[in-house]
């Protein structure tokens, strides 16, 4: 039986972050069953005249794609700004050409960027949500956001997934702390870091803390200095590969302590090998790291708290292992790409 297409689009596949390791795992993917993806990116993360030079050549290639041989399917990934416009762009192409059409939401900041137009920008946003065939929710949280600013439009959760194991790979005898994600302020680093001051004297001198992620790595490099931090943090700065496998391994506790966020894929990853999460409040997190059984949740800004629930699950082997447990279990059995994957294909279907 000839595959029917799915033509994606989405960020360059060189670019750090979620969404392109979403799409990583869906180009990964081998068993797309009576699917095929052809991925045409339409983004790079460079200077603005090279992302917009970059975007027409991207959309030139979508519209020659269009005309020569038309996808049954499209299925466009998109954050806030200038992100939303490129996809909203493609939205109303594919709709002029009969191509049915998946627009999945990254945005982490979208409430911000939407607060922050006029109403004839919001009218456009919320007739580009009805315009797509499907709207795809990290969780249900921005689902009932998306309702509520287009009810005309059609919305489904579709929760971010990981690669699972068979058995937990938690490691109980593991002491570090393990930060993953772009360093900066929208993610808290700043916030552990004055977390980790004021619990510093406290904590066990063999604990070490690695952060993980690109961003901005000399500010925060500057602030460990400032705190007198830096024989407490081990590694700040991008990692991947063996050395991240290798910080997985040795991670009792990671830490992501955000004011805005999707669904965050290092959460997932890493409760994936069974590491216990403190986290914030905030977007879809209290969908994964559920408060006292999977992890610990606080507000944002909460830098006394953050830094007592890291003691406190430092100090506490049996909570650790219990937290660690669920979590993995949660994953494997809620989270997984498998069932991600399964649930994708079943929302091709209804628009086939």
């Amino acid at each position: 039986m000839k595959k029917k297409t799915v033509l994606m689009c989405g960020s360059e596949l060189g670019v750090r972050g979620g969404i392109v390791s979403v799409i990583k795992n869906y180009l990964a993917c081998q068993d797309w069953g009576r699917y095929q993806i052809k991925f045409i990116p339409t983004h790079t993360e460079k200077s603005k005249p090279v992302e917009a030079a970059f975007f027409a050549l991207g959309y030139a290639r979508v519209l020659f794609t269009l005309l020569v041989r038309k996808p049954d399917l499209a299925h466009v990934h998109a954050a806030e700004g200038g992100s939303f416009y490129r996809k909203a762009i493609l939205v109303r192409t594919f709709r002029k050409f009969g191509v049915k059409t998946v627009m999945h939401h990254h945005a982490a900041e979208f409430d911000a960027f939407y607060e922050g137009l006029s109403e004839k920008r919001r009218a456009f946003v919320n007739r580009t949500f009805e315009l797509a065939d499907v709207n795809l929710a990290l969780g249900a949280r921005r689902a009932e956001a998306i309702k509520a600013l287009a009810p005309g439009a059609r919305v489904e959760v579709l929760y971010n997934a990981v690669p699972t194991y068979e058995e937990n790979p938690y490691n109980p005898q593991a002491k570090n702390i393990l930060f993953l994600g772009r360093l900066g302020e929208r993610k808290g680093t700043y916030d552990l870091l004055e977390a980790l001051k004021r619990v510093d004297g406290q904590m066990n001198p063999e604990v070490q803390v690695y952060l993980c992620g690109d961003g901005e790595v000399e500010q925060v490099r500057q602030r460990v200095e400032q705190l007198g931090l830096g024989h407490r943090v081990a590694h700040i700065g991008w990692v991947d590969g063996a050395q991240k496998a290798e910080f997985l391994r040795q991670t009792a506790v990671n830490v992501l302590p955000s004011y805005n966020e999707g669904l965050p894929m290092s959460i997932l990853e890493t409760m994936a090998h069974g590491i216990p999460c403190v986290s914030t409040a905030v977007a879809s997190i209290p969908e994964v790291v559920r408060d006292g059984e999977t992890g610990f949740l606080l507000q944002p800004g909460q830098t006394e708290e953050l830094g007592e629930r890291l003691l406190r699950l430092l100090g506490d082997d049996e909570l650790r292992a219990q937290f660690s447990q669920r979590a993995w279990q949660l994953i494997r059995e809620q989270f997984s790409l498998q069932s991600h994957m399964e649930r994708l294909k079943e929302l091709y279907d209804s628009l086939c």
